[in-house]
């Protein structure tokens, strides 16, 4: 049996979308729908039931699920035992979104160092989604999410909350606030960065009273700073001067000042194969995090 239908037919029972998993795949549709048949024919049976509108698993595809992932499992652990044994070190890829340092060196020097300090990281930046889909085939060891998804074959544990501010124009009604209300930026456009996630709870409040909430599709670098400058633009970020997003909005024009509404910031989680939690993988590395995380670092 070919380990390539396999994970195919993986991609195709997670999405249930056979657009979705070619995309996760990075291959066109055609070629995957083709890679499906041919398993089933050599499974005997269909695996899929192929609606216009859905898709959906067969007992015989329910069937073959656990065996796949275990059949797969198997061999990355192999690939790893061998690859380590080569490069006589273990190796760990860490998937990464625009972080503070001290997360990231907490994670390399405080887990992985400690637990094997002849491991070598590899820190590789990609967005949330991105990790998710290289963590479930395999191709990251860890990722560092801001948002849990993956369902149960994920595990994550929450490592950093960040406390959310506000970017203003320099100006002094602005500059000389101590915090922000909702009614201060009545006048204003709040921008939305490329990606960011729907607001909601108290930080709704502040998307109320702006004149108006503008969504991003894309970003140039100190576009959004130089839009805040201008004078009639803010966007949120966060208060801790070594965030990432703190230092490329805090140009000249710009003031960040804290939010006046007490507000639970944006949460970044380290996440695994939950399948990958045992003694002889990932279990060592899993209890020195949880212990050095027992409490969320807040910056």
């Amino acid at each position: 049996m070919d380990l390539r239908h396999l994970r195919h037919f993986l991609a195709v029972a997670e999405t249930l979308n056979f657009t979705k998993a070619a995309d996760r795949l990075f291959m066109a549709s055609s070629p995957l729908s083709r890679s499906i048949k041919e398993l089933e024919h050599e499974v005997g049976g269909p695996l899929f039931v192929r609606g216009t509108r859905k898709v959906e698993l067969t007992p015989l595809g329910e069937a073959l699920i656990p065996h796949a992932r275990r059949v797969i499992a198997d061999v990355e652990a192999l690939a790893r035992d061998m690859d380590r044994r080569v490069r006589e070190a273990t190796q760990i890829h860490l998937g990464m979104r625009s972080l503070p340092r001290q997360l990231i060196r907490a994670v390399v020097d405080d887990v992985m160092a400690k637990v094997d300090p002849s491991a070598v990281v590899h820190l590789e930046p990609m967005d949330s989604e991105a990790q998710i889909e290289r963590l479930l085939d395999g191709r990251l060891t860890f990722g560092l999410v801001n948002r849990p998804s993956g369902g149960r074959r994920v595990g994550y544990l929450g490592v950093l909350t960040e406390t959310p501010a506000m970017a203003l124009p320099d100006r002094p009604e602005y500059a000389d606030l101590a915090e922000v209300r909702p009614a201060d930026v009545a006048g204003l456009r709040l921008l939305l960065q490329p990606g960011a996630t729907p607001l909601d709870g108290p930080i709704a409040d502040y998307a109320e009273a702006a004149r108006e909430v503008v969504t991003l599709t894309s970003e140039i670098i100190g576009g959004i700073a130089t839009m805040i400058a201008s004078g009639d633009s803010c966007c949120l970020t966060l208060a801790n001067p070594s965030a990432p997003w703190h230092r490329y909005l805090a140009e000249e024009g710009v003031v960040i000042r804290p939010l006046a509404i007490p507000v639970q910031g944006p949460t970044t989680f380290l996440a695994w194969r939950a399948d990958r939690d045992t003694e002889a993988d990932l279990g060592p590395y899993l209890r020195a995090a949880r212990t050095r995380f027992e409490r969320e670092i807040i910056l």
